[in-house]
């Protein structure tokens, strides 16, 4: 039913003993949930909210940390503590699906703002979903972005069992989370369109983590894995998840492989070989995804490298950063290949900064690749614009810094 209401919201100010917060209604509310078609006033004419304007931002605790001021469909009115003083919000299509209350003047006092209606739909591709990764500790954390909109991660939920170096899949509607370094033949699935934690899906029939990934809108394929740098691709469907079966083999056994794919062709990106550290991959093989049967030759990446992060439009293979050979460098190297034809990839640009183990994920229009090693653990997501070529730029943070994180989208037909 459409909405087309003013809400008024009493604000006081009340430290609970841990410092001022705002209450609303009289209650100490870590996050309220707000709708489109609504416009919100914040009422601040009680005296307890002198010297505390109420402000709104897409970063927590706004300028406090390090945000600022979101002011789109936004009024105020007098002084905080006076009569008529307000803060007034127009919630719209186009309201960002997350915000945060903050006090100008003071931090930790504000709260989340929820609105769920905003969340990008299934199938538009602007949804990006951050999964597990090494703290050091292994995370069960799941965050996420609108890709197209420039701005931090917002938490979503958990995973059934914290891990890194899994494998990130979706289907438009569900995420898959496949064989991570605690539950190496396992998967679990997200619903992307309410946030939530994960639930436990099904078994895979190889015990392995750190595979590369690929998939088509049907199915999701999983290349290599250690221990023992196999070679080994397995298939699942994503509407059964009945347990997967065999594909056939890469062309070289590889563990921590990036993957990336068209609606077609799944392609598997460097890697750890067998010898370890000091036999790291430049290898790039492909498969056709709808017939079962051994990876071809595709071309080779800029250098020998794991971990390296890749993500794809429909028809466009991004690949970027990774670590070389022990004790090698992390390195800034953005290429891109045509996954419909084959050869070495082409120089796109370079990262922010050098790192390997991202997760990456695209809406089709824009590519972004966030968190990674450094060697230390980084926050940082980087953004391009997948058709043209050029440096990265500073999309915002991860609410956690870590490496071997995976990353995936609700956008259909092999979008990673």
């Amino acid at each position: 039913m459409a909405r087309s209401t003013t809400f008024k919201l009493n604000i006081t100010v009340v430290n609970p003993g841990s410092g001022n917060k705002y209450y609303i209604d009289g209650i100490l509310q870590s996050y309220i949930t707000l709708f489109p078609g609504c416009t919100y006033e914040w009422n601040q004419d009680d005296s307890s909210n002198g010297g505390h304007p109420l402000r709104f931002s897409t970063t927590s605790d706004g300028s406090h940390g390090g945000g600022s001021e979101y002011t789109t469909g936004v009024t105020t009115s007098g002084t905080p503590g006076s009569a008529t003083a307000f803060t007034k919000i127009e919630v719209t299509s186009s309201t960002p699906f997350v915000l945060y209350t903050y006090c100008t003047q003071h931090s930790g006092m504000g709260g989340y703002i929820n609105i769920p209606n905003n969340i990008p739909a299934a199938g538009s591709g602007d949804l990006g979903v951050f999964m597990g990764g090494s703290t050091p500790s292994d995370s069960s954390v799941i965050d996420f972005v609108n890709i197209s909109v420039s701005s931090d991660a917002t938490d979503f939920g958990d995973l059934v069992a914290a891990q890194q170096a899994a494998s990130a899949l979706c289907d438009g509607v569900s995420a898959f989370y496949a064989a991570g370094s605690n539950d190496t033949n396992g998967l679990e699935k997200i619903n992307l369109a309410t946030r939530g934690n994960s639930a436990s899906s099904t078994d895979l029939p190889t015990s392995k983590y750190g595979r590369g990934p690929g998939q088509n809108q049907i199915s999701g394929v999983l290349g290599g894995g250690a221990p023992s740098a196999s070679n080994v691709i397995d298939i699942f469907n994503f509407k059964t998840t009945a347990a997967g079966v065999d594909f056939g083999d890469l062309t070289v056994g590889r563990f921590g492989a990036g993957g990336c794919s068209s609606p077609t062709r799944a392609l598997f990106v460097g890697g750890e070989g067998s010898g370890g550290s000091s036999d790291r991959k430049n290898t790039i093989d492909y498969v056709t995804i709808a017939s079962k049967g051994n990876a071809v030759d595709f071309g080779d990446y800029s250098q020998s490298a794991e971990f390296v992060t890749s993500a794809s439009s429909s028809t466009r293979g991004l690949m970027a950063g990774g670590q070389g050979n022990s004790p090698g460098p992390y390195n800034d190297d953005i290429r891109y290949v045509t996954i419909a034809s084959t050869g070495d990839t082409t120089d796109f640009g370079n990262l922010v900064a050098s790192k390997g183990g991202m997760g990456g994920v695209t809406n089709n229009t824009k590519c972004i690749f966030g968190g990674g090693g450094t060697p230390g653990k980084t926050a940082v997501i980087d953004v391009i614009t997948i058709s043209s070529t050029g440096d990265a730029a500073d999309f915002g943070d991860l609410t956690v810094a870590r490496s071997r994180v995976n990353a995936t989208g609700n956008g259909i037909g092999g979008l990673q």
